[in-house]
């Protein structure tokens, strides 16, 4: 049987980027560690408003104050979102935009108000090199998608139009159709057609149907421009047929093997992680020796002045963070830090975040376009 569980995770996805890049202020960003389940996941729900309360005292007497508060106000309200978290949520405001994004992670309590979105740190969920992956655990009967980091990962939730069984995609008269065109229904020697009865009873044109769908599912769900590597758990098989079906270029060779369905989170996840670590290393290995090569030439650089004002020329090509570690404390911080305009004006001019673990590694490094 599947492991069912509630899918509570948010991408981060493209279309609120663009808008983080390019949308005045002010901004309200509220940062916060939370609790999947139990007593605390009510909890977090009073952090959040003592947050609340530092980012509406910094907009008292503006005159958007209200109308960047009002979708806060309300979350906090909202029993049901709280009594369904992941590890960490990251809730932003801005005038005609409010996004909430439930991520594996366990952010530090922090609220900022300015002129940009807080987004260092979320830096792992925003960068194209390093920090997290994606697993897509596929069978017949079930199909689910996660975000994962080190420490963890979350299930994300697929479109209502996108199936997660091959049953969602034939419906009765597939079936009668399927059964009146098989060579047994003419009187041929070996019958085509499989019933819907076990995840081994599917057919090969059925499975492939199934995962076109998914497949399509995935790319609405991630965007086709993500570069995070990406992990398939299944059988072999399904493996082959969803490699042959999708066109995207950062699924793995290696795979997490066997039927998934009876696997959680933190189980596909012990068995995913040490396939994402290398890939993730061999991506921060290649990305850090591009830029010692560039070191001296003018074309990248680790001086945090310069390399803002090139963010705002647009020369910036790839920011490099190497994010500190962070902890919750459970003080309310109000947080300004010069990292969000940089990523911010990256984002803006077509540039990339990329996130390295190299130990010796400084917090912020770019490379330049010219």
């Amino acid at each position: 049987m599947t492991e069912r569980t509630l899918p509570n995770l948010d991408v981060v996805d493209e279309d609120f980027l663009a808008e983080a890049a390019r949308k005045e202020g002010p901004w309200v960003s509220i940062l916060l560690p939370t609790h999947r389940t139990g007593r605390e996941s009510l909890a977090a729900r009073s952090q959040f408003q003592n947050l609340l309360k530092l980012a509406e005292a910094e907009l008292e007497g503006r005159e958007e104050a209200d109308a960047v508060l009002a979708p806060l106000r309300e979350l906090a309200q909202q029993r049901d979102f709280w009594l369904n978290q992941s590890d960490g949520l990251a809730a932003y405001s801005a005038p005609g935009l409010a996004r909430t994004f439930r991520l594996p992670a366990e952010l530090p309590d922090e609220v900022s108000v300015g002129d940009h979105p807080r987004l260092a740190p979320l830096a792992t969920f925003i960068s194209a090199v390093g920090g997290s992956f994606d697993l897509l655990a596929l069978s017949g009967n079930s199909v689910r998608l996660f975000e994962g980091t080190r420490a963890s990962m979350g299930e994300v939730s697929f479109g209502e139009d996108t199936p997660t069984a091959v049953d969602e995609v034939f419906t009765d008269r597939d079936h009668q159709t399927q059964l009146q065109h098989s060579p047994q229904s003419h009187g041929g020697d070996v019958a085509n057609f499989h019933g819907h009865g076990g995840d081994g009873d599917v057919g090969t044109v059925e499975l492939e149907r199934f995962f076109r769908y998914v497949s399509e599912g995935v790319d609405e769900v991630l965007g086709r421009a993500t570069q995070r590597p990406m992990i398939l758990a299944g059988v072999a098989e399904h493996g082959t047929t969803f490699r042959s079906i999708s066109d995207r270029r950062n699924i793995l060779d290696e795979m997490v093997t066997g039927n998934p369905e009876h696997l959680g989170a933190r189980e596909l996840h012990e068995k995913a992680w040490p396939i994402a670590e290398r890939a993730l290393r061999k991506g921060d290995d290649e990305l850090q020796d591009r830029y010692h090569q560039l070191v001296g030439t003018g074309k990248a650089s680790e001086d945090v002045a310069y390399i803002a004002q090139a963010a705002e020329e647009g020369r910036v090509d790839t920011l490099l963070l190497h994010p500190a570690p962070t902890a919750a404390d459970g003080q309310a911080n109000l947080i300004v830090d010069e990292v969000d305009a940089l990523i911010a004006h990256t984002l803006r001019n077509s540039g990339s975040i990329a996130v390295s673990e190299a130990d010796d590694a400084p917090p912020v490094r770019a490379i330049f376009r010219y």
